[in-house]
């Protein structure tokens, strides 16, 4: 099975897409894989049969790519999996584009001049890899005062939509901030971040309450996460070189109980080196799964990564806001869509690392190798040519 062909049975299952769009859709899967150089419409229609207008129209129409992912995890992920969410910043010049400003990269350590979009992912945790779900470009206004406060109306937004993935969302610490915390529960979901190292925390008093006037005693101290009480902090994990300790505690800043996993780092003499405070809002969630999930989170950073790298998430030389939607999504998806075929189709004893880059080199060495077989008029089903043709296709692979 190829790019094309798992596309053209996804699309099978979705009624609103017609064949004619079918059609395109999958053959623009495939030229995701096959193109060198930019990903715009003038190097699109270099490398296939439709032309740049063709390209424009498309692109200018709504697919539903949430339900697109959402079939393609059910049928290539585990049943173990969360959401997470994580913006990115898109690099973009000009001044005309919809959304243009100053927003955060990480690679330059500064707020850059550009575009962003806030992506959603489905991590599998038994693979642990990122499945793309959806991405929508940052489109702050006045409605909202900030940034985060945007951000949460995004998580509303799409809360129904998640629930059908994971009831759980996963964020960077960036996001453990009150108004975030709130919103993701309102919209029916638990959120695992990281807390600053200096959060507040305090012990719940699970002891009698004694007989006077007053209000209960409903807490007992305060946590020191690099002393913790052995009473309510019991170790769930325990390497060589670090530890972590769970534990259900009172939150000062989201006023309510919260799981937490705290994780002590340790130096060659034994003493604590650091700690990090990681939680989720489900008060039940055992330490080893807060941990697990939170560092799984991670590999929406590998999802951008390949995207930027190799299938043009940058490239997109339009100002339409819709067109903008469509290139992202589909960049995004090319990724998970050749993840699935060549990664996690594989017995997992059996699986090496997921390299994108020879996904690309195959799938070009394929469209040259096709348009000379069919230029020379030779029958590509001697088998002469069936033996001659694995070894043109691993060509250039890094792992041939």
């Amino acid at each position: 099975m190829n790019v094309q062909t798992l596309t053209s049975t996804i699309l099978g299952n979705m009624p609103e897409t017609n064949k004619w769009r079918r059609d395109f859709i999958s053959k623009n899967f495939c030229l995701q894989c096959q193109l060198r150089g930019r990903h715009n419409f003038k190097n699109m229609s270099r490398y296939s049969d439709y032309n740049e207008g063709t390209f424009h129209n498309n692109y200018a129409k709504d697919l539903d790519f949430f339900e697109f992912n959402r079939q393609l995890i059910e049928e290539y992920g585990s049943s173990e999996r969360i959401c997470a969410f994580d913006p990115s910043y898109i690099s973009k010049s000009g001044q005309c584009t919809p959304g243009l400003g100053y927003f955060w990269s990480g690679c330059a350590g500064r707020n850059k001049w550009g575009l962003e979009i806030g992506g959603f992912a489905a991590i599998d945790i038994i693979n642990n890899t990122a499945m793309h779900l959806i991405a929508d470009q940052t489109l702050a206004n006045k409605e909202h005062s900030n940034l985060l406060a945007y951000y949460a109306a995004l998580v509303r937004f799409r809360a129904e939509d998640l629930q059908k993935v994971s009831n759980y969302l996963a964020c960077d610490a960036y996001f453990s901030r009150t108004p975030f915390v709130n919103a993701v529960l309102e919209s029916g979901l638990h959120l695992i971040s990281r807390l600053r190292d200096d959060g507040v925390l305090f012990y719940p008093y699970v002891g009698p309450h004694p007989k006077r006037k007053g209000a209960k005693t409903k807490y007992l101290g305060q946590v020191d996460p690099r002393n913790l009480d052995p009473a309510y902090f019991t170790c769930c994990i325990e390497e060589e070189d670090f530890r972590v300790y769970e534990a259900t505690v009172y939150c000062k800043a989201f006023k309510r109980m919260i799981r937490v996993a705290v994780m002590h780092t340790y130096s060659e003499d034994g003493s604590i080196k650091t700690h990090k405070i990681y939680f989720s809002t489900d008060p039940s969630m055992s330490g080893i799964d807060i941990f697990c999930y939170y560092k799984g989170r991670y590999q929406i950073e590998f999802l951008y990564r390949d995207a930027k790298q190799y299938v043009g998430l940058e490239h997109a030389q339009t100002k339409s806001e819709t067109k903008l939607h469509f290139h992202f999504n589909t960049a995004l998806t090319t990724v998970s869509l050749a993840k699935a075929i060549y990664h996690l189709s594989q017995p997992i004893d059996n699986r090496t690392p997921f390299s994108m880059a020879d996904v690309k080199t195959q799938y070009f060495n394929e469209l040259l190798w096709n348009k000379i077989i069919c230029g020379c008029g030779l029958d590509p089903h001697q088998p002469k040519i069936i033996q001659l043709k694995q070894r043109v296709l691993n060509f250039g692979k890094i792992r041939a």
